[in-house]
């Protein structure tokens, strides 16, 4: 390697590494505030094509059937939120108000009659064990009622937490929305005062980057809207076919929960399956527990993948840069690394496809 060749080789890799910092920062200081705009522009992008299809159709100007369109967007999304929404109040409304009768009547007899038998088979031992096992109950018992009390603190500030920031989110929802309005009424008008604004020798990497970005993102969301179908899928029919009441709310519910990292099905399914098994209901705890293996396996072996194929990445590459996001900038790094990868990978493309042979 030349003197050149190593300059040009630091130059590009400072360039990448300030590109990445600049990344970091925007994701983690930015991101959030733009979101709205982000958004909207985003639905507006993805509603660019079917409203020009109508207009040549229609011999309409384009702005109509954008306007419309948008418009028409919004209201599926809002009765299907809605829809969705009236079915997870429901399950919960069921399921919630029968977590203290349960603890009382079946879980607490449960395991006092276990220690009880458990103590009377020890009697013919050493009396310290019998003591060791009365404090272990006693602890089991503590614990329990401890982990009560926490998870109803917990839901005590979930619920407040919602409510305080109900004023926030709708406030986010409204400036989404009229924004996907207003940028569908000029979108073209946007790009090219956008372009127009940007020095010539940058105007093609510019718009190769946005049109790759915007499709890489529109590919990652129909990417987990597919994940989550899935998992809504599954936990649809084992719902069903373990016969447990508001099966279809419940399972939207968990397939909610599941698309979250923090989260996941696990969540919620291995307690079940705990709970279930102390209350001796074993067909339950194992068809549970089978769900959530199965539903372990799909979801480690078709996210990569799919998430790969839309991004034009290999799984092991997805895998990677969704860990890393992760581990670094949380849930935004699980979306936006993937992201960014296979932006750089197009764009370095793209560069040698530009120089001459």
């Amino acid at each position: 390697m030349t003197v050149e060749e190593k300059k040009a080789f630091l130059i590009q890799a400072a360039f990448y590494g300030v590109l990445l910092i600049a990344a970091g920062l925007f994701m983690k200081y930015l991101l959030g505030p733009l979101c709205p705009f982000i958004f909207g522009f985003l639905i507006a992008w993805l509603l660019q094509k079917p409203a020009k299809s109508i207009a040549r159709r229609l011999h309409l100007p384009g702005r109509i059937p954008a306007f419309l369109l948008t418009v028409v967007f919004y209201s599926i999304l809002f009765v299907a939120v809605t829809v969705a929404g009236l079915q997870i109040i429901s399950a919960l409304e069921h399921f919630f108000p029968k977590i203290p009768l349960l603890y009382a009547t079946q879980i607490v007899p449960f395991i006092t009659d276990s220690f009880d038998a458990l103590e009377v088979q020890m009697q013919e031992f050493d009396p310290a064990i019998v003591d060791i096992v009365d404090r272990i109950s006693r602890s089991l018992f503590s614990y329990l009622e401890n982990l009560i009390s926490s998870v109803s603190v917990l839901a005590v500030r979930l619920a407040s937490s919602i409510v305080t920031g109900m004023p926030s989110a709708i406030l986010t929802v409204i400036v989404t929305v009229v924004s996907s309005c207003f940028i569908a009424l000029d979108f073209d008008h946007i790009i090219s005062y956008i372009k127009g604004k940007l020095p010539a020798r940058f105007q093609a990497a510019v718009s190769t980057t946005v049109t790759t970005g915007v499709a890489s993102v529109r590919k990652i969301l129909v990417s987990y809207i597919l994940i989550m179908c899935l998992s809504f899928f599954e936990l649809s029919i084992g719902f069903l076919l373990l016969r447990i009441p508001y099966a279809v709310g419940l399972a939207l519910l968990v397939a909610v929960i599941d698309i979250m990292p923090i989260l996941g099905t696990g969540t919620v399914l291995i307690p079940w399956a705990i709970v279930a098994a102390v209350l001796g209901k074993f067909r339950m705890a194992v068809g549970v527990a089978l769900l959530y293996i199965v539903m372990l396996i799909v979801r480690n072996v078709v996210e990569p993948k799919l998430v790969g194929q839309q991004m034009g990445l290999h799984p092991v590459a997805t895998l990677l840069s969704m860990f890393v996001g992760l581990r670094l900038f949380g849930i935004l790094g699980l979306f936006g690394f993937p992201i960014a990868l296979s932006l750089y990978i197009k764009l370095v493309a793209s560069r040698k496809s530009a120089q001459p042979a």
